[in-house]
C-alpha cells in the first residue's frame, strides 16, 4: 500500500472521528421559531419541535420563553425540552406584528447569520397579530403545524399569491438600499390562512399589507417569468349586457421593461407586454369580432390596477420592486445623493405604466 493511500485513510479516520454525532432522541429540532414582543416590549421566543420518543402521546412540543436575545432563549429552551436545542433544521421563522413595528428588531435574528450551525434557508413569515395565536394552534384536520405551514406557504407561492422569502434573501433585501423587503403574511382567525404579503421598510418595519391579488400584480411588475399566473379582471365592451363582466386568464408569456431618467425627479417607464390565455368567461361575446376591443379593455383595467398599487407603494415610501436598483445603475450621481432617503424620494418620483395585452388562446374546445 502506497504512502498516499495510507495518508488519505488516516485523514479520513480523523475527520470521521471528529464528527459530533448525537442520537435524534437527544435533540430538540426547532422546526418553527417565532419572535414577538409582549405589552412591555419584552422579547418572546417560541419554538415548535417534533417529539421522537415512542412513549410520548403528544408528537409535538411548543414552548414560549421571555428573554433578552435569541441566543439566550436556547439555554431557556434546553431547561424545558427533552433534548439539546438545534436550529439547523428550522423551516419557518414567524415574526409578530408588534415586533415588526418596533425599532431595530432585525438585530434579534443575528445568530442565524453568524452561527454556521443555524440555517439561513428558513422561510420568513409575518403574522398579522400575535405569534402565539399561530404557533399554539392545533388544527384537527391538518398535519403537524410545521408541515402544514410549510406546505401552505410553498403551495401559495407556486400560484404567485405570495413571494417565498428565506432568511438569506431577507437579509440581502434589508442591507440593499435599492429595494425593501417583501414577505408572506398569515393570520389566525377561525383557521390559519395566508392573507397576502407584508411590505416592509428598509429598517424592517411593516409599512403596508397587500392582498393575494395585489401580490400577483406586484410579481408581474417585478418582471420575473413564472407559471400559474391566474388573473380575474372586469372588462367593458359596448356590446356587453351583463351584470357579471368578468374574465379570467393565465399568462403563458410576458415581458416587462423598466427605464429611468432623472429630470428634477426620477421618472420611470414600466412597459408590460403580456400574452394571455382565456380560462373563464362569464358573459357572451364574439371573440373573433371583438378580440381587439377586448384586449384594449383588459389592458386598460390592468393599467388601472397596476397604477393603484404603485400609488400605495409610493405613499408608504417603500420599494419592493427594486426601482432603486435601476436608479443606481442608470442615474448613479443623482441616486447617490438620495440613497439614504430613497423611500421619500421614490414617493415624489413619476412612474408611468404602459400595458399591452395580446390574446393567444381562448381555450382548448372553444
Amino acid at each position: 500500500m502506497s504512502r498516499k493511500i495510507i495518508l488519505c485513510l488516516v485523514i479520513l479516520i480523523m475527520v470521521i472521528s471528529g464528527c459530533d454525532a448525537a442520537p435524534i432522541e437527544d435533540l430538540s429540532v426547532s422546526l418553527i421559531l417565532g419572535l414577538d414582543l409582549d405589552e412591555n416590549d419584552q422579547l418572546l421566543v417560541y419554538m415548535s419541535s417534533p417529539v421522537f420518543n415512542k412513549e410520548a402521546k403528544e408528537k409535538e412540543e411548543v414552548y414560549e420563553v421571555k428573554t433578552f436575545s435569541l441566543r439566550q432563549s436556547r439555554e431557556k429552551f434546553d431547561s424545558r425540552v427533552m433534548g439539546l436545542t438545534v436550529g439547523s433544521k428550522t423551516q419557518i421563522f414567524l415574526l409578530g406584528k408588534r415586533l415588526l413595528e418596533s425599532k431595530d428588531w432585525f438585530n434579534y435574528i443575528d445568530p442565524f447569520f453568524r452561527d454556521p450551525k443555524n440555517t439561513a434557508s428558513a422561510r420568513i413569515v409575518a403574522v398579522d397579530g400575535a405569534v402565539s395565536d399561530v404557533i399554539f394552534a392545533k388544527p384537527n384536520d391538518k398535519p403537524r403545524l410545521p408541515l402544514y405551514l410549510t406546505n401552505l406557504i410553498d403551495t401559495t407561492a407556486k400560484r404567485n399569491l405570495v413571494k417565498r422569502t428565506n432568511l438569506q434573501d431577507f437579509r440581502r433585501q434589508i442591507k440593499d438600499k435599492g429595494r425593501t423587503p417583501w414577505i408572506p403574511e398569515i393570520k389566525k382567525d377561525k383557521r390559519i390562512e395566508i392573507t397576502g404579503s407584508a411590505l416592509l421598510s428598509q429598517s424592517g418595519n411593516n409599512k403596508l399589507s397587500i392582498s393575494l391579488d395585489e401580490n400577483q400584480l406586484l410579481t408581474i411588475l417585478e418582471g420575473k417569468k413564472k407559471k400559474d399566473y391566474s388573473i380575474l379582471v372586469p372588462v367593458s365592451l359596448k356590446s356587453m349586457q351583463t351584470s357579471k363582466p368578468y374574465m379570467s386568464f393565465t399568462i403563458p408569456n410576458m415581458k416587462v421593461k423598466k427605464k429611468v431618467v432623472y429630470n428634477g425627479r426620477f421618472i420611470y417607464d414600466i412597459d408590460v407586454k403580456i400574452k394571455i390565455a382565456i380560462t373563464e368567461q362569464l358573459f357572451a361575446i364574439d371573440l373573433e369580432k371583438e378580440s381587439a376591443q377586448l384586449e384594449k379593455s383588459i389592458s386598460k383595467e390592468l393599467k388601472k390596477e397596476f397604477s393603484q398599487l404603485i400609488r400605495k407603494i409610493q405613499k408608504a415610501q417603500i420599494d419592493p420592486l427594486g426601482l432603486g436598483l435601476y436608479a443606481r445603475a442608470y442615474t448613479y450621481p443623482e441616486w447617490k445623493k438620495v440613497q439614504d432617503q430613497w423611500g421619500e424620494t421614490l414617493e415624489k418620483a413619476k412612474i408611468n405604466i404602459h400595458v399591452n395585452t395580446e390574446i393567444k388562446s381562448i381555450g382548448t374546445i372553444r
